[in-house]
């Protein structure tokens, strides 16, 4: 387990969080302090270093911006040493819950432990929250507008994310990522790209994509094609994380999480 705190400006620090199967996996983790609070809490496998540069940087409160374990995986610890916490009702729900993960997730990265006591709120100020769905539905960003820096958790990832899980929403993704674009952030701090610079150009980008992607699945659906034929012509063959997921999280499910929310607006008119 490793954990790297790198220094991305004045007041800004962003922990770089890994271990060798989320290496293997191709990810690495990032959470960030910004103004002294610290923006998600990393996965439980790396906890002990979490907890031990918690103590050493002594922020005065945490964020987390959705469930997944990578983000909310030291919620919990982080609770029980008392410092002050804001998340998704949703978020804190599922960590009270604990509900059992996939085992691909829980062998990158542990599954939390249960969420027991009591979150101390706080005022987040100047730090704005600004809620983002589409990834998960209790997905929320960290706005700084003074310095016009926004933690983005998991709402960037990439231009051209061809994969996603089933409780995903694109259309809904779609119009988090509008919002983002019209705060005109000077810097993105991704959980999983880091450092993003001039980030307005390539969210505009990722905005065009996946609209060009939700136009062309809806077109082949149409026409007769079947959802593993969409799949393979938008998309491409199933990825490696496709198939060790068992298409939990794969580019299939995205063709379906389309599909899905094509026949709701279907009905709806």
């Amino acid at each position: 387990m490793t954990l790297r705190i790198e220094q991305v400006e004045s007041g800004v620090q962003r922990l770089a969080l890994s271990n060798w199967q989320g290496r293997r996996a191709g990810y690495e983790v990032s959470a960030f302090l910004m103004r002294g609070v610290l923006v998600d809490t990393g996965f439980p496998r790396v906890g002990r270093e979490l907890v031990r540069a918690v103590r050493a940087l002594s922020p005065r409160a945490a964020i987390v911006t959705h469930w997944h374990e990578d983000h909310s995986g030291n919620a919990p610890a982080l609770v029980e040493m008392g410092i002050p916490m804001m998340m998704h009702p949703a978020c804190e729900a599922t960590l009270r819950e604990r509900p059992d993960i996939a085992f691909y997730r829980r062998s990158i990265w542990g599954r939390p432990h249960r969420l027991t006591s009591a979150v101390t709120p706080f005022d987040p100020a100047p730090l704005q929250i600004i809620a983002t769905p589409g990834h998960t539905k209790d997905h929320q960003i960290v706005w700084d507008a003074d310095r016009g820096i926004v933690a983005s958790g998991d709402l960037f990832l990439g231009v051209k994310v061809r994969v996603a899980h089933a409780h995903e929403s694109p259309s809904t993704l779609l119009a988090s990522l509008r919002t983002v674009v019209a705060l005109e952030p000077r810097l993105l701090l991704d959980a999983h790209r880091g450092v993003v610079e001039n980030p307005v150009p390539v969210l505009r980008a990722k905005i065009s994509w996946i609209e060009e992607t939700i136009g062309e699945i809806r077109r082949l659906a149409a026409s007769g094609a079947g959802e593993r034929e969409v799949q393979r012509r938008v998309l491409g063959a199933e990825s490696l994380v496709g198939w060790v997921s068992l298409r939990e999280y794969s580019k299939l499910s995205l063709v379906r999480t389309v599909l899905r929310e094509t026949t709701s607006l279907t009905w709806s008119l």
